[in-house]
């Protein structure tokens, strides 16, 4: 296996509600999970490099929320919310997930995210667990893989400068 391929997204769908990401990072499992949960770092990393990011609130705690709002250069807000389920640092996050834009608020889909080393590399896995198959569709229609693609990367090169 080619190790370069390992340190790019997967993205899969194992059943008509869920979308899986899949990538693997360079740095050790609290590097990342720091870089993921710190508002100083995910502002550093969140988005595409054709959006701003304008809003980046993070409540780290069980029943906290989060709220990132990319700005795209004409000025349209894209915003994630969501709630923490669960906690389990520097290993697992389980949070509520709702895009809205001033056209569109998608339904709450479930995050799962988990952080597993080896060697000192981590890999994360993100299970999106959407309401319905229509919601699921219309997520991955929209560009996430790319979105997430690019966003992976911004975060793979961030975490290559903190130590």
């Amino acid at each position: 296996m080619d190790a370069r391929n390992e340190l790019t997204l997967s993205v899969t769908t194992p059943s008509d509600r869920e979308i899986v990401l899949t990538r693997t990072f360079d740095a050790p499992r609290a590097l990342v999970w720091d870089a993921m949960t710190k508002a100083e770092h995910v502002r550093r990393w969140y988005g595409c490099a054709s959006v701003s990011l304008a809003v980046c609130d993070i409540d780290l705690r069980v029943g906290g929320s989060y709220r990132f709002t990319m700005r795209t250069q004409d000025g349209v807000d894209h915003t994630m919310t969501g709630v923490y389920r669960e906690i389990v640092a520097p290993e697992r996050i389980v949070h509520t997930e709702r895009y809205e834009t001033t056209a569109f608020t998608s339904p709450d889909a479930l995050v799962t995210m988990t952080l597993t080393e080896q060697r000192g590399r981590t890999k994360l896995q993100s299970v999106i667990l959407h309401p319905n198959q229509d919601s699921r569709d219309a997520h991955l229609s929209a560009g996430m893989e790319n979105g997430a693609g690019e966003m992976f990367d911004r975060l793979a090169a961030l975490l290559t400068t903190m130590s």
